[in-house]
């Protein structure tokens, strides 16, 4: 804080020497002073401090003008996320987006769809037990309410739980879900919906755990190596000794949304907690954060 106070300090002379007021507006004067300082501060913090964002929806369609493919992550069954997604839905024509990608059983696709198209059937759709709920089940009710000519195809993504067993895993069967929506469709823009962990760009398990396999992310790279991909993770009622978005961040009037760059490398994320994984810079691990 020197470097501020002295700065001021010359702008405080400089103004009184050069600025020549009668003595009755020396109170304006210094209301002045004190305005430039504040805005001068603050013009430095958020230069090298937090660039942050406090409309998340601009954040969200500012992604997905300039990427193929946009990753929003979830925690299940909290409603503040649900109700940004619901709110999010009728504008993602506006963004150009032509699919939107749900962590749902692939074998759900044509009950879906008979839904979309009659109205009926919505407690057919089978939903992973973490995710069900009526927050969750209203996104198609926001999407069938839709007109037809701003509708997003609405993929599920999932693997089959017939299919637990095989050889495939869960993100990379949702990988080539992705794969085959842009086979069909060169020019789609996609947004996916899924849960934190799977937005992930990468992961280093720990030796101890048996089955490492990789995330969604992973999978593309390999398969679609020239995709533009962006992954946005969301963070929500994470203590601050675990989160250290949440410490500095949360308290702030509504949720924000910034992108992970160098100024958060080393810095806890509580998305990444639970998981038996080796730590990683966050910047290597999202793009981007939306805090609430």
């Amino acid at each position: 804080m020197r470097g501020y106070q002295t700065g001021n300090s010359g702008l405080n002379r400089k103004l009184k020497q050069f600025i020549n007021v009668p003595r009755y507006s020396i109170p304006l004067c210094r209301l002045l002073i004190f305005i430039v300082s504040v805005l001068f501060i603050s013009k430095v913090y958020y230069a090298d401090g937090y660039s942050i964002n406090k409309d998340r929806q601009s954040y969200v369609f500012e992604k997905l003008k300039s990427h193929n493919a946009v990753f929003l992550g979830t925690t299940h069954k909290k409603l503040p996320i649900l109700k940004f997604l619901s709110d999010l839905i009728p504008k993602l024509h506006d963004a150009e987006v032509t699919h939107l990608g749900l962590e749902i059983c692939s074998d759900q696709q044509e009950t879906i769809d008979k839904f979309l198209q009659t109205g009926s059937g919505l407690a057919d759709i089978k939903l992973h037990h973490p995710i069900d709920c009526e927050e969750y089940r209203n996104i198609f009710n926001v999407i069938r309410h839709l007109d037809h000519s701003k509708r997003p195809s609405v993929i599920a993504l999932d693997l089959p739980k017939s299919m637990y067993e095989g050889k495939i895993n869960r993100d990379e069967w949702m990988a080539r879900s992705i794969v085959r929506i842009f086979h069909k469709n060169p020019n789609a823009k996609v947004l996916l919906v899924v849960g934190n962990f799977h937005v992930l760009k990468k992961i280093d398990w720990e030796d101890t755990v048996p089955n490492r396999h990789g995330f969604i992310r992973s999978y593309l790279s390999k398969f679609m190596p020239r995709l533009r991909a962006f992954s946005i993770g969301q963070c929500i009622d994470h203590t601050p000794d675990e989160c250290d978005f949440t410490r500095e961040f949360s308290h702030l009037d509504g949720a924000v949304a910034m992108d992970c760059d160098w100024r958060f490398a080393d810095w806890k994320i509580g998305i990444t907690k639970p998981m038996a994984a080796k730590p990683a810079k966050v910047c290597e691990l999202l793009d981007g954060v939306l805090v609430y």
